[in-house]
């Protein structure tokens, strides 16, 4: 029985408990009562209750006992870490105090000034903290010192969008907010040396390689994505084929296989390979899911040494329970819970699947095919090793993929709320032009120690294959239903698919080739009927969850248009708003209407241009924000849409819609000289005013004539100087649509929600409530 494997799975059930379910009130009375539970009741009652007259029952009891003793023990460690490490720092928000702080890895330049983690030294003791800094701040490295006056919060949130919970799983209990009033170099410390030595490989990298295919080498070697365009990140994403840029497993396994070419198997491996490891741990980030590999590679190259087998469930084990031990929170990383569940999937379902796939009628043909019998034997021998190589190397590759992503969809599926249909075949072509990619980063950094112009050469031929997966990403990325969303058919697939998954195991023999035509055919359904279901509405009016932005569309059978594209995703709004596009069946945009030029109502434009084909872009022909009116205009020119400025009340009619457009009534200011659009299918009306205030509403009823709405996006966001009580009277809408996100102007305002709640009106929130999406 593998003791330390079950001992793992209870503390991790702990962990999960705690971060999930217990508050942390509860921790001082359930860790106690657990472990006074399996030590004084649980165990006892249960050696006497089972009868070990059968082969299972003593084990039974022993995995019992241990499992026990893992909660037990993950409870009282749980508490213990809330109690050192989390309360004290804790207690230190809401002050206002002067720090010092030692960054953790290199300032990110934002809007308001930089963000960086680091190490605060407070009053209250030392801790791990995300910092934003405002104002100028000199070129720093990571191990340096700054020091100021801070405000501390607890990390509830951050300004990057990540959540409570994203925070903790890093380490992170504190944000300070505040100016550096100086700094300080920390020298060259041992510590910080491979971070410093990242972002040497990062830069040097960047000048070796051409620029559009850097990006990759760059994120697979340092873990740095900064390199890589939005575009060519959501096309990774979209194809199911980001886990090549988000160093993981799958990278310690690549750089591992290089070495071993390089230097072959034995004790050089060993001493070279555990150095490498941890370098390439602390170069990364030491995310979970490297140093789960990096631990499990260990010691799969120490055993030998000391004449003992590797088993890998007990290695995966100790591998979680190390990264446990010093932080319970990791429980809740993404990344940690990918990892372990992609392993698990491999050890448990892989082997299975394999020999259920070379045992397929097909392939045992191909593999006892003997080639054409009038050719050479040595040409007749190559071709049949290759094929027989191939078919093996490809039956495994399918195996492992299912394997990982039977385990992981879940996951991924309730984080990202899609799944990547073609992920399992977009993984077959990338994977090896992955690997390609890692080793000839390597080769390139190598060459271009000897060389700067031979390295620049050898970049120019890995850019290659770089650009092949990106190619291949982008071909899938625009397939027909590429993602299964989990708000509509996906829900149901997954439940089948458990469902299906239960009952194969409960068989007692095992009908892999069954199941999965069954997985396939269930798939296909799901996937036919989200596509058949949006191109067979009447329309579909939506507010998109961007953030603090606007971004409105409407799908009919045959005219696409969208309001706006911003928010504080900046160029990810378009992003998220042209896949939106793609899930509807819409394959281009008819009309971009832009209400104004403010970033959180256009920030979004040119990454939706570069994504999909727009027709026309409509925008008012007023002064304010120059330097964005500027760029729209240049991206819209550059991908080949005409320009049409709304000067004065037009019409736009297409089949099945009507569009009005009402032209700025004032140029008093930037909010007051926004385009209105009124939607009309059939007898079905939306209105949207943009950040249309008061004084531009009143000039707007004196103007025109508006009917009553079934649906209106709401004014400004919900602020208190818009949507007036004269607008409500007029369009007494039914419906209320609020695009807003986290934000520090009180939007909505409770006295625009008082409005409209006493007009009788429906108000849903995209902050809360995500997509608003309203059909017919």
């Amino acid at each position: 029985m593998r003791k330390l494997l079950w001992f793992s799975i209870g503390f991790a059930c702990a962990c999960l408990l705690t971060v999930y379910f217990l508050p942390p009130a509860a921790l001082p009375w359930a860790a106690p009562a657990m472990a006074g539970a399996a030590a004084v009741w649980f165990l006892p009652r249960l050696r006497a209750g089972v009868r070990a007259d059968g082969p299972a029952g003593p084990i039974l009891l022993r995995i019992c006992r241990v499992l026990a003793l893992g909660l037990a023990v993950g409870l009282i460690w749980c508490w213990g870490f809330e109690a050192l490490v989390l309360d004290p720092a804790r207690s230190a928000a809401g002050r206002y105090e002067d720090l010092t702080a030692q960054l953790c890895d290199d300032p990110v330049q934002t809007p308001y000034g930089h963000r960086a983690d680091a190490y605060v030294t407070a009053p209250a003791g030392r801790f791990k903290a995300r910092l934003y800094l405002y104002g100028p701040l000199p070129d720093l490295a990571p191990g340096d010192w700054i020091s100021g006056s801070f405000t501390l919060r607890r990390a509830d949130r951050s300004a990057d969008g990540e959540t409570y919970l994203d925070l903790q799983a890093r380490g992170i209990p504190l944000i300070a907010s505040g100016r550096a009033a100086s700094t300080a170099d920390g020298g060259a410390p041992l510590r910080f040396f491979p971070v410093r030595f990242s972002r040497i490989i990062f830069d040097r990298l960047g000048e070796l390689i051409p620029a559009d295919a850097a990006g990759l080498p760059q994120a697979m070697l340092t873990g740095c994505r900064d390199g890589l365009t939005e575009t060519d990140r959501d096309d990774l994403s979209a194809a199911g084929a980001s886990h090549i840029v988000a160093v993981s497993g799958l990278h310690v396994t690549m750089l591992m296989t290089v070495l071993v070419l390089l230097v072959g198997q034995g004790r050089r491996t060993v001493f070279l390979g555990i150095p490498l490891l941890a370098l390439f741990v602390l170069m990364t980030g030491a995310s979970p899911s490297v140093v789960r590999a990096a631990l499990m590679l260990s010691l799969l190259l120490i055993a030998p040494l000391f004449r003992e087998e590797n088993d890998p469930p007990t290695a995966l084990a100790l591998a979680g329970l190390l990264i446990l031990l010093e932080n319970p929170w990791a429980a809740a990383n993404v990344s940690f819970q990918l990892s372990f569940a992609a392993v698990a999937g491999l050890l448990l379902i892989t082997r299975p699947l394999q020999t259920a796939f070379l045992t397929l009628p097909w392939v045992k043909r191909l593999l006892r095919w003997q080639g054409p019998k009038h050719w050479p034997r040595l040409c007749r021998s190559c071709l049949l090793r290759t094929l027989r190589r191939t078919v093996r190397a490809g039956c495994t590759g399918l195996a492992a993929s299912l394997g990982a992503l039977l385990f992981t969809t879940p996951i991924a599926a309730a984080v990202f709320g899609s799944v990547p249909v073609y992920g399992v075949l977009t993984n077959l072509f990338v994977l090896p032009l992955a690997g390609v990619c890692l080793a000839g980063a390597l080769a390139v950094l190598a060459i271009g120690l000897v060389s700067t112009a031979l390295g620049s050469w050898a970049g120019w031929v890995l850019a290659w294959p770089v650009r092949g997966v990106f190619a291949v990403c982008r071909l899938v990325s625009r397939l027909p239903g590429h993602l299964l969303r989990l708000d509509g058919y996906g829900m149901a697939f997954l439940i089948f698919a458990g469902l299906l998954f239960v009952l194969s195991l409960l068989l007692r023999e095992r009908q892999y080739g069954k199941t999965l035509l069954c997985l396939l055919t269930a798939l296909a359904a799901a996937v036919g009927l989200q596509i058949l279901e949006a191109r067979t509405a009447d329309f579909t009016l939506a507010a998109l969850d961007v953030g603090q932005g606007q971004c409105v569309c409407m799908v009919t059978d045959g005219f696409t248009v969208m309001t706006d594209c911003g928010g504080t995703g900046g160029p990810t709004v378009g992003v998220t708003a042209a896949e939106w596009l793609r899930r509807k069946g819409a394959e281009r945009l008819d009309a971009l209407i832009l209400t104004h030029y403010d970033t959180d109502h256009m920030g979004g434009v040119e990454a939706l241009l570069s994504r999909i084909p727009v027709k026309t872009v409509y925008l008012p022909d007023v002064p304010f924000d120059p330097g964005n009116r500027a760029a729209v205009e240049q991206a819209a020119l550059a991908a080949g849409a005409a320009l049409r400025y709304v000067t004065q009340d037009s019409t736009l009619s297409c089949p099945g819609v009507q569009i009005r457009l009402f032209a700025p009534v004032s140029d008093r200011s930037d909010n007051a000289a926004c385009v209105c659009v009124l939607y009309s299918v059939g007898e079905y009306d939306m209105l949207i005013t943009g950040d249309l205030d008061a004084e531009g509403e009143y000039a707007l009823l004196e103007r025109q004539t508006l009917p009553r709405v079934e649906v209106y996006a709401a004014g400004h966001h919900g602020s208190a100087g818009s949507s007036t009580q004269a607008l409500l009277d007029a369009i007494r809408p039914e419906t209320v649509l609020i695009s807003v996100g986290r934000n520090s102007y009180g939007l909505p305002s409770p006295e625009t929600l008082n409005r409209l709640q006493a007009d009788g009106a429906r108000v849903f929130r995209t902050d809360e409530c995500g997509n608003l999406e309203i059909g017919r």
